[in-house]
């Protein structure tokens, strides 16, 4: 709010805006610069995207019918304008539609986790009126329970998907190489609901039964669930499932801040450049290539790959990057993120590389020049009510 109302979290903001260009980056020709962590890129990228969007599903007043909604017109613009792209550039989109649908799979994960992740939303909320303890969270506590005690039953027997109907379907050649490609996300679905139910489960237990002078720790209780699993227990392309539950952080940590945020953030701000030097040595500058998604092989690249990420992560959500905005750029920008976010693929796969990318960013003044018409023709029409009135 920036007109006085409650505190405007403007490292939402840049960091949503901010991850949204270097999802262009890659997307747009630009690989080198994510296989090579520039920036430290695949360390606050995605997790900024996934948090934020989690934060975002607390803040919003809409009824999570809305929510999905809102989430369903920017997925038909997104797939709409993938769609006119391979239409235009005469790609067989028939027998790949996965590769149309492409970004928009992030609006996918968030459709799909609007419902899952309601009622730990609404036991969030309501946890300040009757403690959260209603039916429904319980049911919902003993599902997620279940499901991930089954899931890890099925993993300590050693059930892994390498030899059921699944991959025999995978290997068809009637089935796309795009879905070949991510075969191992369905291969390791006991792992998968171990990591996201497991989640969600601890989460809605922490509802019910933590007192309100611990429910800062469970933001750290999930992030070291989470993270020890990547280090412990890696699987290619075990990342989805590990963004999926920093969603769910992002909920639980906006609703109730981390244990020692103001400690964290202050620290950080007094002592920034150490934290640099930091992330320079724990940086692996011989590693090439997505090692957020396809994990190194050694346990201490694991670790060192995700220590770096954790270390973005909690200073992320402890506030720690805090930046101002005196000249109300990101109102605008934001705009300007969601449209970019949308059509970003469509330009690239019309105008290649650099072109498409220059055309996404070239929409900036565009969008810059519109707010600033808009405020103008509200301005003046406020300064001309009184002299209406007086007539």
């Amino acid at each position: 709010d920036f007109d006085g109302g409650s505190k405007r979290l403007f490292h939402v903001d840049f960091a949503r805006i901010c991850a949204v260009m270097c999802v262009i980056f890659e997307h747009s020709g630009g690989i080198s610069y994510t296989h090579r962590n520039v920036g430290f890129g695949l360390w606050w990228a995605l997790p900024y995207l996934y948090v934020t969007s989690g934060m975002s599903s607390m803040m919003t007043k809409s009824s999570m019918c809305g929510y999905a909604f809102r989430l369903l017109i920017v997925f038909t613009a997104g797939v709409s304008a993938n769609l006119f792209a391979d239409v235009m550039t005469k790609r067989d989109w028939k027998h790949d539609f996965g590769n149309t649908i492409f970004q928009m799979f992030f609006v996918v994960m968030l459709l799909i986790m609007a419902p899952l992740a309601e009622p730990l939303r609404q036991a969030l909320r309501t946890r300040e009126k009757d403690g959260a303890k209603d039916a429904s969270t319980q049911l919902f506590t003993i599902f997620w329970g279940t499901v991930s005690a089954g899931a890890l039953a099925f993993f300590v027997r050693g059930f892994t998907g390498d030899t059921d109907i699944v991959t025999q379907t995978f290997q068809e050649e009637n089935v796309s190489k795009w879905i070949q490609f991510y075969a191992p996300v369905l291969r390791h679905t006991p792992l998968i609901l171990v990591h996201v139910g497991g989640t969600l489960f601890l989460s809605l237990l922490a509802a019910m039964v933590c007192r309100d002078e611990n429910t800062g720790m469970i933001g750290w209780v999930l992030l070291a669930f989470s993270y020890m699993q990547m280090v412990v227990i890696p699987w290619d392309q075990d990342s989805f499932a590990h963004l999926v539950n920093l969603n769910i952080v992002g909920m639980v940590t906006f609703q109730w801040p981390l244990a020692g945020s103001e400690k964290i953030a202050t620290l950080v701000k007094s002592y920034w450049p150490f934290l640099l030097m930091l992330l320079c040595l724990d940086s692996m500058p011989d590693m090439w290539g997505r090692c957020d998604v396809h994990s190194p092989y050694s346990t201490w690249e694991r670790f060192r790959m995700f220590l770096g990420e954790f270390t973005l992560v909690v200073c992320f959500i402890a506030g720690a990057f805090s930046p101002s905005d005196p000249n109300r750029v990101t109102p605008w920008l934001n705009l300007w993120s969601l449209y970019a976010y949308c059509f970003h693929v469509m330009w690239y796969r019309l105008f290649g590389s650099p072109y498409g990318a220059i055309i996404t960013f070239a929409g900036i003044p565009m969008f810059w020049a519109i707010m600033h018409s808009a405020a103008s023709k509200s301005t003046k029409s406020e300064s001309q009510e009184p002299k209406d009135s007086k007539a």
